[in-house]
């Protein structure tokens, strides 16, 4: 679009006259100063000289070179000023002796002024309604300038018609899904940012890529791209797709070389041949985004540092009051063994022997049962707990680790499960837990591919379960006898408590916890707890 449109002179916009739009006030002047020399010319041509052609019909000449000079008003007074010439000269040569040719020349003339003034009226109307519509044209073209300038976030207007076209080749040769094409061929990914070209942006824009004047940012965007970005597959595979609109995160190499994460929004035209003016918007949430990963880091060193103040403390306790019952287990064991060393040996005090170190083995069960009791809550506070509403609560908690593993979880819920009895908060955790341990074993799955499956059924009339499937390696079999172990683990890093605890909590409502690699690849954990008595008959 012509960006000086809206400076059009005066002469050339409504107002000024219908039909001088296209000459100014000194040509108008010569040309009905012309008009008018070479009517009279006509008028003494067919009045006052012998020749017998059709001359009146040369006043069409006089209209045509009048046309751009006068208004309609004007142009419908000099055709009737022309007829009136071409029937005075008419009466004049001719008077009463006039024959049927002539009256046939005189007709035709008339005739020609006629058509000719209809078509100029009508040429002077299309005129009038271009310059109009290129008028409002130009002054939409400079409201949307004045907001794609003032406004405060980031504004591009970026060429996709290269890209387009070989997105539609890429298409013809059978490719379906591009996203995954783009991923794998990074060659061609780098060739389309190429081919993406920025050719106008607002001064946000500058400011948001620390460029000194917009100009700077023109060209192709590939700079301004980091290598292995997410967001340029999905982008082309909107493009390919014919979507109308692509929105989500990014990132963005600045001048400075700092990478800043922006949120992206383009809207695509529904027309092939508009793709050269593509509107993109982004909003900088750099400092949103590093404020939340540094929040998330907190919290999971605070995490880190409870439980492992709570694994000390439970030491501390576990040690201080089971030393005593060891210790006398030690005693009346080495008392046993002197009782049977004694020639003859003493049985019957070896018994009593025995049997006090059977008993101080129960007192130190006694205690490690409480501890454990005090670990998995022993003081909870039990209520009748809807799992598929409990799994769709619990979903929007990970959307942090979702985004930040590109993973999805899809929910298949049996219709008619009756509730479990259970602390929420506790199975809560569980889920949590066995949730974040599946994404982080599909770390080296492909990204289309990291699908959580989170289901619950009812085998039977006495069990609900619930299984957490991902799509990652699956479980060795090596590890599997040792996956529930406390302090085992896998994860750099981890303290190998999270499945240990999960597999007390469950075990203390009654249920059970176990762990599988699914036929199809990744690994399975489910668990089975009983359905709440007071509701499961009603179902």
């Amino acid at each position: 679009m012509n960006r000086n449109a809206a400076k059009m002179p005066a002469d050339t916009v409504p107002g000024s006259g219908p039909g001088l739009g296209r000459i100014g006030p000194r040509r108008r002047h010569w040309h009905r100063l012309l008009a008018l020399l070479l009517g009279a010319a006509v008028f003494v041509v067919d009045t006052f000289t012998d020749v017998t052609g059709a001359i009146a019909v040369l006043y069409v000449l006089v209209m045509l070179l009048a046309s751009d000079a006068f208004s309609r008003r004007g142009l419908i007074l000099l055709t009737l000023a022309c007829a009136g010439l071409a029937v005075l000269s008419f009466f004049i040569s001719h008077g009463d002796e006039a024959d049927v040719s002539a009256v046939i020349r005189c007709g035709i003339a008339l005739a020609a002024i006629g058509i000719t003034t209809v078509l100029l009226l009508r040429d002077q109307a299309s005129k009038q309604s271009l310059v109009a519509a290129n008028a409002a044209l130009a002054r939409s073209e400079t409201r949307y300038r004045s907001i794609f300038e003032q406004v405060r976030v980031s504004l591009w207007e970026q060429d996709f018609s290269e890209v387009r076209a070989m997105l539609t080749r890429l298409g013809q040769q059978g490719v379906r899904d591009v996203a995954a094409y783009v991923r794998e061929h990074p060659a061609f990914a780098r060739d389309c940012a190429r081919r993406i070209r920025t050719m106008h942006v607002n001064d946000a824009t500058a400011e948001l890529l620390r460029l000194s004047s917009p100009a700077e940012a023109l060209g192709p965007i590939e700079r301004f791209l980091p290598a292995g970005d997410p967001a340029l597959p999905t982008v082309l595979a909107a493009v390919a797709e014919g979507s109308s609109r692509f929105e989500g995160r990014a990132k963005l190499l600045a001048a400075d070389g700092q990478v800043l994460t922006v949120l992206l929004r383009i809207s695509f035209p529904d027309e092939a041949d508009e793709f050269g003016r593509v509107v993109v918007g982004m909003v900088d949430v750099t400092e949103r985004e590093q404020l939340q990963q540094t929040q998330l880091a907190a919290q999971a060193e605070l995490a880190r540092a409870s439980r492992a103040a709570t694994v000390g403390a439970l030491s501390a306790s576990i040690a201080h009051e089971i030393n005593q019952p060891l210790g006398a287990v030690v005693m009346n064991a080495q008392t046993c063994l002197r009782w049977l060393g004694k020639d003859p040996p003493d049985v019957e005090a070896a018994v009593r022997a025995a049997e006090r170190t059977v008993r101080d083995g129960r007192r130190a069960a006694e205690i490690v049962q409480r501890t454990r009791g005090q670990l998995v809550r022993d003081q909870r506070n039990d209520e009748a707990i809807d799992l598929r509403a409990l799994i769709e609560e619990t979903i929007p908690l990970l959307e942090t680790e979702l985004s930040a593993h590109a993973a999805t979880v899809v929910t298949r819920f049996a219709p008619s499960v009756p509730p479990v009895r259970a602390d929420r908060v506790a199975l809560q955790q569980v889920l949590i837990n066995l949730m974040t341990n599946g994404l982080h074993a599909m770390a080296e799955t492909q990204a289309a591919e990291r699908e959580l499956t989170v289901s619950v059924d009812r085998p039977d009339g006495l069990e609900i379960r619930v299984s957490v499937r991902d799509r990652g390696k699956g479980i060795p079999d090596e590890l599997q006898a040792r996956l529930f172990e406390p302090f085992f683990t896998t994860k750099r890093g981890g303290m190998g408590m999270g499945l240990a605890i999960c597999r007390s909590t469950i075990e203390t409502y009654g249920g059970q916890l176990t762990a599988r690699t699914h036929e199809q690849g990744g690994a399975v954990f489910e668990f089975a707890l009983p359905a709440d008595p007071d509701t499961a008959q009603a179902s």
